[in-house]
């Protein structure tokens, strides 16, 4: 008799839905990986605990760190209300200046 594969243990688990599960994770650190351009990861712990008859009971864990894109700060600036706005209320107003192009960019993608 040969040696069962971990591969074939695997996937015996939970009827297949833990191999099932580690698909998905892997698929998501993966893809947030490529997306961001950085280290991401995904651990099994599997545990097995021996019962009276010869049984072992089996269980797992799946624990994915999954990087994320980093996210733009805001600069704003306080009054002497202590309300936060965009603009420097120290700033002097030049007159007959206008704003162009008001509307939020779409689509853009962070680097």
């Amino acid at each position: 008799m040969s040696n069962k594969t971990f591969g074939e243990v695997l996937q015996d688990l939970r009827y297949g839905t833990l191999h099932d599960e580690l698909t998905e994770k892997m698929q998501e650190v993966v893809n947030a990986c490529i997306n961001t351009g950085k280290v991401g990861s995904l651990t099994l712990q599997i545990k097995l605990k021996p019962g009276k008859s010869g049984e072992l009971e089996i269980t797992d864990t799946i624990k994915s760190t999954v990087p994320e894109l980093e996210k733009g700060g805001s600069i704003m600036w306080a009054t002497p209300e202590g309300n936060l706005q965009r603009e420097d209320p120290r700033q002097m107003t030049i007159e007959g200046l206008k704003t162009i192009g008001s509307e939020k960019p779409q689509n853009l993608k962070t680097v």
